[in-house]
């Protein structure tokens, strides 16, 4: 799966390697039959506009904390349809 999003203003391309959907906690009923949130999590790769690995969109993520934070948002909003 992948999208198109921008990475520091810089136009690219977000491609979903795996995803693990997201499943709410249930916590209603006998302890035995509650369990906590699971998943809503995966694995991506940013590339360029043309589909090829970037490195200097690499290194922004590398670099910058926050915007790997904000990918993994963008993919969960993405993977999860919200």
């Amino acid at each position: 799966m992948e999208f198109e999003t921008t990475c520091c203003d810089i136009p690219c391309i977000v491609r979903v390697t795996a995803w693990e959907p997201y499943r709410p906690a249930f916590i209603s009923g006998p302890p035995d039959n509650c369990y906590p949130a699971e998943g809503g999590c995966g694995e991506w790769e940013l590339l360029d506009l043309d589909g090829n690995p970037s490195a200097e969109l690499d290194k922004l993520v590398r670099t910058y904390p926050q915007v790997e934070r904000t990918i993994d948002q963008e993919v969960f909003d993405f993977m999860e349809g919200t």
